[in-house]
């Protein structure tokens, strides 16, 4: 008898050489496809914890000119089975999402409904306390010196690009000035992104916000930011490098098994940056600068009813249509308006925003310069002049001078001898309110800054948010300083609008596809 292993039979020793080679070969194939087969699961971000693995990301977490994963949905037996089929990023096409939505990219569309799924089937806390609940994202302000309104909400391109590379689920949470649900709720049919109550850790068995802030911040862990006041800011990286490593840290690194991670990252000082990544995956939709931009806000907010109350109001006492009427705004509180380290009365101008803005003598003249300015080159816009111009400022006293008093008979018989110069800051703005119909809404309620302007009211930061809105319903937009106006003029995609002002010193965002405005405040 022969052994498969032995005997002196050359054939039968050439046959067992034969299939050792055969099995070596296909273990080797075996070994290989089950590597192949864990590696692509890692890159195209398959997780088994709880609904995770339904996220329909267009985008696979790091892998770049990679197919994008599309929903498609069947019925069998009653019950919704969700299918994921392979389309080419170009071919992604913009659907409404429900009645009454604007058009948003495929991938915003998808990542908003299983966000709406997830947050239904996790109602309340669950989102937060459930293991099954995908892991959670949330963009806080605990503290001050987080900026305004455009440093706080003009990112949500960004934070729903690494919310979807990194299958969470996208929340705000504010502490300071107050919760941001105190101003702004979401929509019906758009992206719950609220905060639920009550979550341990996040704001609980805290007597004041500072408290609370301080809470969340030594117990939740955060991303690596670019913000000055976040504990885990990092000062020499490069933008790109900041957000491609914390994408890799909640793919794969230290953070892969948080729960919930929180972040602050400026965002729109480098739009260049998504608007790449969105280019290389093959998306046509660069969002920033198309109405993209103000849909996804629209998506996410409408107005608390109390702040509607107050911009209904507005519009009907002085009878603003929207799209019929022009915007001038000034921030004259800023410190870049002036020069640097500039003084008046021994205190730096620069503080104005937290300690109000002097309006008497000189500091008067040049802020009512700058608003003549603002409200000349909004009058140069085309047909501007014949609608009215709602003017808009970061100081009550400003806006009641540039349409109230000046435009009052006895204010003007009381200080005649401020208007005897006709060539004097007074005396040209009164000729100029004289010639267009001007107009703002009552100031009784304060105009505070949301950062720098602290322990107010909830009401008193109203205004921010109702001139936001009016602003955003302006046909044409004339602005300066600060970035309030150009906010607005995204969100609305108005494309009537002039700069009339440049900062005085330090960097700024550039601003494209706007004419400047080289009117004299006085000819």
């Amino acid at each position: 008898s022969v052994l498969y292993f032995g005997g002196s039979d050359a054939k039968l020793k050439s046959k067992m050489r034969r299939d050792v080679k055969y099995f070596a070969l296909f273990t080797i194939l075996a070994l290989n496809y089950c590597w192949f087969s864990l590696l692509l699961s890692t890159v195209h971000g398959v997780y088994d914890d709880g609904n995770r693995n339904e996220f329909p990301g267009i985008f696979p977490p790091n892998a770049i000119n990679q197919k994008s994963v599309h929903e498609t949905k069947t019925h069998t037996q009653g019950q919704e089975r969700e299918e994921l089929s392979q389309e080419s990023a170009h071919e992604i096409k913009t659907h409404t999402q429900g009645q009454g939505h604007e058009e948003l990219p495929g991938w915003i569309e998808e990542y908003i409904s299983w966000h709406t799924r997830s947050r239904k089937q996790f109602p309340g806390k669950a989102i937060i306390t459930d293991p099954n609940a995908p892991p959670v994202l949330v963009r806080t302000c605990l503290t001050a010196f987080y900026g305004g309104l455009n440093d706080r909400l003009g990112q949500l391109p960004l934070d729903l690009y690494i919310a979807n590379q990194t299958q969470r689920i996208l929340l705000i949470k504010w502490i300071k000035p107050h919760g941001l649900e105190n101003f702004l709720v979401s929509p019906e049919g758009g992206l719950n992104w609220t905060f639920p109550e009550g979550v341990e850790n996040w704001g609980t068995r805290c007597s004041n916000p500072s408290e609370c802030g301080k809470q969340i911040r030594t117990t939740v862990p955060e991303l690596e930011s670019n913000v000055g006041v976040s504990e885990n800011r990092l000062k020499s990286q490069r933008y790109d490098e900041l957000i491609d490593n914390n994408i890799r840290e909640l793919n794969h690194g230290k953070l892969k098994d948080a729960k919930a991670v929180r972040f602050v990252i400026l965002g729109h000082l480098n739009e260049n940056y998504l608007e790449q990544k969105l280019l290389t995956l093959g998306e046509k939709d660069l969002i920033h600068n198309t109405p993209t931009f103000g849909a996804i806000f629209r998506r996410f907010f409408r107005p608390h009813p109390n702040v509607q109350k107050e911009i209904d109001l507005a519009n009907k006492n002085l009878g603003l249509i929207p799209g019929s009427y022009s915007i001038a705004h000034s921030r004259v509180s800023h410190p870049q308006a002036y020069e640097r380290g500039e003084k008046f009365k021994g205190s730096y101008i620069g503080n104005a925003d937290g300690h109000g803005f002097p309006f008497e003598g000189s500091m008067k003249d040049k802020a009512v310069d700058i608003a003549t300015r603002a409200i000349k080159c909004a009058a140069s816009l085309p047909d501007a002049s014949s609608h009215p111009i709602y003017f808009i400022a970061d100081s009550k006293d400003l806006v009641q001078y540039m349409t109230r008093d000046l435009q009052n008979e006895t204010y003007v018989l009381n200080h005649f001898d401020s208007f005897i110069d006709q060539k004097s800051a007074n005396a040209t703005a009164k000729e100029l309110v004289s010639r267009y119909h001007v107009v703002a809404r009552n100031q009784n309620t304060p105009n505070c800054h949301i950062d720098k302007n602290r322990h107010r009211p909830v009401k008193h930061y109203y205004p921010t948010f109702i001139d936001l809105y009016l602003a955003m319903n302006g046909r044409c937009v004339s602005y300066g300083i600060g970035y309030f106006a150009v906010f607005a003029t995204k969100l609305s995609g108005t494309q009537c609008k002039i700069r009339y002002m440049k900062e005085k010193w330090g960097s700024s965002i550039p601003i494209t596809n706007v004419d400047f405005c080289s009117l004299p405040a006085r000819d």
